[in-house]
């Protein structure tokens, strides 16, 4: 392959990135991905996965989140992406895709629809600088300009940082739910979109 025909720049820093939807000075903007971030957000999954294991925290392994979820998310243009220097260094689903083992929860928010927050993930070497809460301040912010009526998530009970990231932000913890391949359970969380 020449240089001419390598396409990993374009992967990596698009030449013309698509209008920012949401942004703060100290932070890249948040835009809707397209199939040109897949490798970047594969890429930071896995470093995520692999940060988690050394600590302990197996919430996520090879199985899931995988390739083919991460293009249906940019098909279906559910993945949003943070660029910072033009490099892709977080990534999160929404949707209103809630899995079944949602269902037999006491959700507070009875009426309305359910935004869902999925694969929220941080570059290990932009952890604790602030990616994280800008992009939940970008799924509420979207979650009141499309009309949702609240935000559901989920956490592993082994990620210490992300239960404390949730309930900061004022979500409630409404019971738990158990993945498959996983030991601990998930701590399912709802917020009330005002």
């Amino acid at each position: 392959m020449t240089g001419t025909d390598d396409v990993s720049a374009d992967v990596l820093s698009p030449p013309h990135p698509p209008a920012a939807l949401y942004s703060i000075d100290v932070m890249g903007h948040v835009e809707r991905a397209d199939l040109r971030d897949v490798p970047s957000v594969m890429r930071i999954i896995t470093l995520c996965s692999e940060h988690m294991r050394a600590q302990c925290i197996n919430q996520w392994d090879e199985i899931y989140p995988n390739l083919r979820i991460v293009e249906e998310d940019v098909r279906s243009g559910s993945l949003f992406v943070v660029r910072q220097d033009g490099q892709c260094i977080a990534a999160v689903g929404l949707n209103d895709v809630q899995p079944d083992e949602y269902r037999p929860l006491p959700w507070q928010c009875e009426t309305g629809r359910a935004l869902v927050i999925h694969r929220l993930c941080v570059h290990p070497d932009w952890q604790q600088r602030g990616a994280g809460r800008h992009l939940m301040d970008f799924a509420e912010a979207f979650a009141k300009e499309h009309g949702f009526s609240c935000i559901r998530l989920d956490a592993y009970t082994g990620n210490p940082r992300a239960l404390a990231l949730y309930e900061k932000r004022g979500y409630h913890r409404i019971g738990q739910a158990h993945f498959p391949r996983r030991e601990l359970p998930f701590v399912c969380f709802e917020k009330i979109v005002e």
